[in-house]
């Protein structure tokens, strides 16, 4: 019987399937989350500072080669521990280092993050810091360990191993993709044939050494990780080679001159601690890293945090070393110590030596000058801090040094390219300026939802 189009039976066989989907599992569970935003930044600290390690011991790996293998280990930190961080957003495909898609997790199945990152790191580190050797090497197999360790005590060995293999599956994607950027190579053959234009003005061999072979010069060609950084390939040479008594780089030649025959205590000093030939805690790439996990271990900063410092602080570093190289080769202008001896003073020898590159623009002011931006984004444009970073150093008379910003650091950094002769104000004042425009592009890099 039926009442106003109602069935009881149908009603029935509702009743039913109903009752059968509530009781129904589904065919896979969602796969639980494991929150890392709460966590500290020891692993970023860590596996930084175990790269920083392995660099100086890796034959060949100046900064501009150093700042590409940190390029890769940051971008892979960041996408493997991604899954595990709140409303934040993958770089994959829009960075033009990474223009390509990582093995992702199977939907339905758990995974640890920090496993997963781990052994993907293990995988990468291994083998972008080859050339230290399997004695140096021990140690990544050490802080793999560590952290396989501190995780699976509490973990399923499925939950585990599934971790290490999608892990091992995106540290050799990594691996297989960096072969393919041309400079995997690089650090065999730091000196490839070339042969430097010959005119009045250009970059030749430089005293006090004349090393007749030209550092990298092909580095300027490479694919920069920010496509908006392509622009400041094209910033112009502001200074002019001119033989004349009045002209602007004669006077800067003069400054360079003067300062050279002059230094006092504090300017040696000052010289002192940012002289990478001295220590390579002091070059650049390694300075700015070692002021990174320091500020990190102050500041009691989360890992989410911390990885996107990094990975902005690796692509500043990577893309920096490209533009000032492109530059550099791009005005081929000869270095102050070569000017002063055709037209100042024939018998000037600079104390210090200026790497076999061209002189426009300083890369350590560029560099310098980006990771200013970036830590002062992160931490505050107008915060005081202390320099602990060269504590290590039995050179240097005073160890510690205080600042009253990022920007402070970043400019008394580059004057020492003035005193040690090695570089023009004006290339040292466009370093800052395009490093910082670097800086900023690198900011605008959205990492958050």
């Amino acid at each position: 019987m039926t009442y106003s189009g109602f069935s009881w039976k149908s009603f029935a066989w509702m009743t039913l399937l109903l009752g059968a989907l509530s009781c129904a599992k589904p065919d896979r569970e969602a796969a639980p989350k494991f929150p890392l935003n709460a966590r500290d930044a020891g692993m970023v600290e860590d596996w930084s500072s175990l790269a920083l390690t392995l660099t100086s011991q890796c034959n060949g790996y100046s900064d501009p080669v150093a700042s590409r293998a940190m390029f890769y280990l940051a971008v892979c930190m960041y996408e493997t521990l991604l899954p595990g961080f709140d409303n934040h957003v993958s770089t994959q495909v829009r960075l033009q280092g990474l223009n390509t898609t990582l093995p992702q997790p199977e939907p339905g199945l758990s995974y640890n993050p920090v496993i997963v990152a781990n052994q993907a790191l293990y995988q990468l580190v291994s083998e972008l810091y080859g050339p230290a050797g399997p004695a140096n090497l021990e140690a990544v197999a050490n802080l793999k360990d560590k952290y396989i360790h501190l995780e699976g005590a509490t973990l399923e060995e499925d939950i585990i191993l599934r971790s290490k293999e999608l892990g091992n599956s995106i540290g050799w994607k990594l691996i297989e993709y960096s072969k393919a950027d041309g400079l995997a190579e690089a650090f065999l053959d730091r000196y490839p044939p070339y042969s430097p234009p010959q005119q009045p003005g250009f970059w030749r061999p430089t005293p006090p050494d004349y090393f007749s072979k030209a550092l990298l010069p092909y580095w300027g060609n490479a694919k920069l990780a920010l496509k908006a950084n392509e622009t400041l390939l094209n910033a112009p040479a502001v200074l002019e080679y001119s033989e004349s008594p009045n002209s602007i780089i004669f006077a800067e030649a003069t400054e360079v001159y003067n300062y050279s025959r002059n230094l006092n205590l504090e300017q040696r000093e000052q010289l002192a601690y940012w002289d990478s030939d001295a220590d390579y805690h002091a070059s650049p790439f390694q300075h700015n890293f070692l002021l990174m996990r320091q500020l990190l271990s102050e500041n009691n900063v989360s890992l989410d945090r911390a990885c996107r410092l990094f990975l902005r602080l690796a692509i500043a570093q990577f893309d920096g070393n490209i533009v000032a190289w492109h530059l550099k080769y791009k005005s081929n202008l000869l270095r102050p110590a070569t000017y002063i001896k055709l037209h100042i003073d024939r018998y000037f020898v600079p104390e210090y030596s200026a790497l076999p590159v061209p002189e426009y623009v300083s890369e350590r002011a560029l560099i310098y000058g980006a990771c200013s931006v970036i830590f002062s984004e992160e931490f505050g444009y107008r915060i005081p801090f202390m320099d602990y970073t060269q504590e290590m150093r039995q050179d240097l008379r005073d160890k510690q040094k205080s600042f009253g910003s990022f920007s402070e650091m970043a400019h008394v950094a580059a004057l020492a390219d003035l005193y040690n002769a090695t570089q023009f104000r004006t290339s040292i004042e466009s370093g800052i300026s395009i490093g910082q425009n670097l800086g900023i592009q690198v900011q605008k890099l959205e990492l958050e939802k």
